[in-house]
């Protein structure tokens, strides 16, 4: 027995001894290397890009919704565009939208400060528009450089403050200046004086509405026929019901449709632990071309040149003491000349229009309108936004929100826009006396929102639309031409005021807050 043991100690100590012999000859296993390292300068979600010292964020969003009575236009609803026609041709009734956003956010330490980048791109895919495939064409939004206090790019207008977006998510349907996911195109610079007041001053891409010639009668200048120069006499209606101001003679503007001069923006704003708030103020040309309409040249003459404004002011009020994330805001906007300052996106084809049956509403809203031999007459429009947003539970909360709209103009540009559409090429052929071409449009909406988790959340928002039409004929029967693209024959109809209910159901996931 003790042979036996002795045997065994002994080949197991052979066994050992090999084994070592080789685990020695095998190469040694390197240390883990972090290639990736928390960057913790700039918040959570930050990351160092390997081999630089340069911090980035990798962030977005997945979303799916379904609106009713959206109109043709989910950004900016039912009264907006062709789908205020209302019947099966323009309007559909539901409209099923898909978004998928990716966003990157740099940042770097330099001697100048932080020297940031931002880029956002995604798709939005709407079941009501027209795609040449299943996958509709990708869009970037978003694209700044900032350091040293300034924004070089496309980014959030500076005169913007109430975020309608973070409240409702019918937020196009709101009068209210946030250009939203838009953006503008930016060169500006803030100065920080410390105790989280700022000020800015740049330039932002113009907030272009039509500036419109609307003579009403035949025009004679000179232009060309097969070739050669001859007087010829055209008559341009400028304003015709069912579809946007006719932009005849925009000043500066090319077959792109851009203004080549830029808005200059500039605000004075605060931000403390009691919340916000914001003046803002902006200058918008409005110079129209020549008299005339295409084919005419400089010898018709030109009005002279006009600048058109925008001021508003805003407030941001924290109510921790009526629920923990409660807060108020609102903003107030008064333009002339600048009417896309005061509604962004519901009147971004310049008009509003609704059709029920043998009735509708519209407005026209216009930087201004001239006529023949006629100064630039400005528009004036006003708006006022304000919502509440009240937590109920960290996870679930409500908002109400609401917006008005009232839009004015001298006796001068109401008569231009009145006689276009009672000339030999406008809508009412017969039955019309009298025209005001005033208007205001306002809205009351809900949202209630429930956060599953930090990151994913579902909500529903409804919204009651209101549309105090202009006015032909006092609101008395008058005939109008037909608007084959609207699907709407040549009949008699008469203006009022208009309302709908749209309502929105969201499922969203942030990928990185």
């Amino acid at each position: 027995m003790k042979m036996v043991k002795s045997l065994l100690l002994v080949s197991a100590a052979g066994f050992v001894a090999v084994s070592g012999a080789q685990a020695a000859d095998l190469p040694v296993k390197a240390k883990p290397v972090e290639y990736v390292k928390v960057c913790s300068l700039y918040g959570a979600g930050f990351y160092y890009i390997p081999g630089t010292d340069i911090c980035m964020k990798v962030g977005g969003f997945v979303r799916y919704q379904v609106n009713y009575h959206a109109g043709t236009s989910l950004a900016a609803g039912p009264f907006s565009g062709t789908g205020g026609f209302n019947n099966r041709i323009q309007m559909p009734e539901v409209v099923q939208r898909a978004r998928a956003v990716a966003t990157f956010d740099t940042r770097q330490q330099t001697a100048y400060g932080t020297l940031r980048t931002y880029l956002l791109i995604g798709f939005t895919h709407d079941s009501n528009s027209v795609n040449p495939s299943p996958s509709p064409a990708v869009y970037m939004t978003r694209g700044f450089i900032q350091i040293a206090g300034f924004t070089f790019g496309k980014a959030t207008s500076f005169f913007d403050f109430a975020n309608n977006a973070a409240v409702a998510y019918n937020a196009g349907y709101t009068h209210v200046s946030s250009t939203g996911d838009t953006g503008q195109l930016v060169g500006a610079y803030t100065a920080q004086f410390g105790n989280g007041l700022s000020a800015t001053v740049g330039i932002e891409q113009s907030r272009r509405l039509p500036t419109t010639y609307a003579p009403g009668t035949t025009a004679t200048g000179v232009g060309v026929v097969g070739g050669l120069p001859a007087v010829v006499t055209t008559t341009t209606p400028g304003f015709v019901l069912g579809s946007a101001p006719t932009p005849d003679n925009l000043g500066g503007l090319g077959a792109s449709g851009l203004s080549g001069m830029p808005d200059i923006v500039a605000n004075i704003r605060v931000d403390q632990a009691w919340g916000s708030a914001q003046i803002a103020g902006a200058l918008h040309d409005v110079s129209a071309a020549y008299y005339g309409t295409t084919g005419f040249f400089e010898t018709n003459g030109h009005p002279g040149n006009k600048w058109g404004f925008a001021v508003s002011g805003g407030l941001r009020l924290n109510a921790p003491m009526i629920g923990p994330g409660d807060y108020f805001q609102t903003q107030v906007t008064y333009a002339q000349g600048a009417g896309k300052y005061a509604s962004y996106t519901p009147v971004t084809t310049g008009t509003l229009q609704y059709w029920t049956g043998s009735s509708f509403g519209f407005g026209f809203l216009e930087d201004a309108v001239f006529g023949a031999g006629t100064d630039i007459n400005l528009t004036t429009a006003w708006s006022v936004f304000a919502s509440y947003e009240h937590f109920w539970t960290p996870s679930l909360r409500t908002s109400l929100y609401g917006s008005y709209l009232a839009v004015s103009r001298n006796a001068t540009g109401n008569g231009l826009i009145c006689a276009a559409l009672f000339g030999p090429n406008g809508s009412v052929t017969s039955g019309a006396t009298s025209c005001d071409m005033n208007f205001q449009a306002w809205n009351i909406g809900s949202r209630t929102q429930w956060n599953v988790t930090k990151d994913f959340y579902v909500g529903v928002d409804v919204i009651y639309q209101k549309l105090n039409s202009a006015s032909l004929n006092g609101g008395a029967p008058v005939t109008l031409r037909a608007i084959p693209a609207g699907g709407k024959s040549g009949n008699v109809y008469n203006t009022a005021d208009q309302d709908v209910v749209s309502v929105t159901w969201r499922a969203h996931r942030d990928i990185v807050p």
